[in-house]
């Protein structure tokens, strides 16, 4: 374990380094994002903050590859020199971070934005990422065969759209992307995975993602931006696929802004509004609107994610079936109890 320690700490360093020049820049170039009706901070703030972080990872793999190549080694078959997985999944991020720094700088239509992640999905089913079964609660594996290059297609798009959307409270989306990276490397040690370059690259992104954190948790100072949000979902999608194919674990960390995402759109698309309409109806937003600070929503959620995160690494597939089901009860009792808060509030603002 203790072979870790340098990887986290070198990308913690780089990112918390590289952050405030970033910010920096984005603050003389007034790339800020505005206050607005629908956005809950009342000054502009620099964005961009994803940058930092695909920097600090991106610059640890490369460090990496010069003096320790062996350690990123996945399927042994090479493209310049790399690791033809890890040379798709890289392509597909800087495909991907791309998009997101022009999104955050002039601004992305939301099927154009869709296409460059789909472009960075197909990236990786094109460089031989793939699972071929599911665990199945319930029975036997389910064989996916050839349908494999969808659902990783699928998936990786769900994620970074979840992860996207749970950009909306400081320090949110980098700390559950972080609980996540470091949950995900243990799976990758744990006997029966195995997958020690797995687990390098996920101790590499939470090193880059809780570096970032102080600059992001509230009062924030920068934002992720579309660049970092995209790419922390990216990479977290992917870790879920080459960990042994743990789809389960990351759906369970990730639990509640999935199925806050599913609710949304489906809320969206039943009052007769685009999907990607952006609003201020999300989970976190409730809380706000009943009463909680940021800062208490923040560290409520990072505890679900991490409690959640341990119930998936002591679980077998017929106990993160249940733990699934007991999240989706807890997201009812909490709408409910969101709801008595609301009412509550606005009954005493009306008094």
């Amino acid at each position: 374990m203790s072979q870790y320690y340098l990887p986290f700490f070198l990308t913690f360093v780089l990112s918390a380094a590289i952050t405030p020049f970033v910010r920096h820049w984005a603050k003389k170039k007034k790339l800020q994002d505005l206050p607005s009706p629908r956005k809950i901070h009342h000054k502009p703030i620099p964005r961009l903050g994803g940058v930092a972080i695909f920097l600090a990872f991106f610059l640890a793999i490369i460090f990496y590859l010069i003096f320790a190549p062996e350690k990123l080694i996945f399927v042994n078959s090479k493209i310049l020199g790399i690791d033809k997985n890890l040379f798709g999944v890289l392509l597909g991020a800087l495909v991907l971070v791309a998009a997101g720094i022009y999104d955050d700088i002039k601004g992305l239509k939301p099927f154009t934005k869709f296409l460059f992640q789909l472009s960075a999905a197909v990236i990786v089913v094109a460089f031989g990422i793939k699972i071929w079964w599911l665990s199945n609660p319930l029975g036997s594996q389910i064989i996916l065969g050839n349908l494999s290059p969808v659902f990783v297609i699928i998936w990786i798009l769900l994620v970074i759209n979840v992860t996207n959307w749970l950009d909306g409270l400081d320090g949110l989306a980098v700390g559950v992307s972080g609980i996540a990276a470091i949950v995900l490397f243990f799976l990758s040690l744990a006997p029966t995975v195995s997958q020690p370059a797995t687990a390098l690259l996920c101790i590499l992104l939470s090193g880059s993602a809780l570096g970032f954190l102080p600059y992001n948790f509230n009062p924030a100072k920068i934002f992720l931006g579309d660049s970092g949000s995209m790419f922390l979902g990216y990479m977290i999608a992917i870790f879920a696929i080459i960990s042994g194919g743990k789809i389960a674990t990351a759906s369970l960390i990730l639990g509640i802004p999935i199925f806050d995402a599913i609710w949304v759109i489906l809320r969206r698309l039943i009052n007769k509004k685009a999907p990607w309409q952006a609003d201020k109806k999300h989970l976190h937003h409730r809380f706000l609107s009943a009463g909680f600070n940021q800062k208490q929503v923040v560290i409520l959620l990072y505890f679900i994610a991490a409690t959640l995160g341990i119930i998936s690494l002591y679980s077998g597939s017929i106990g993160k079936f249940y733990a699934m089901i007991g999240l989706f009860l807890l997201m009812i009792l909490l709408a409910i109890i969101l709801i008595i808060f609301e009412r509550i509030k606005n009954a005493k603002q009306n008094a």
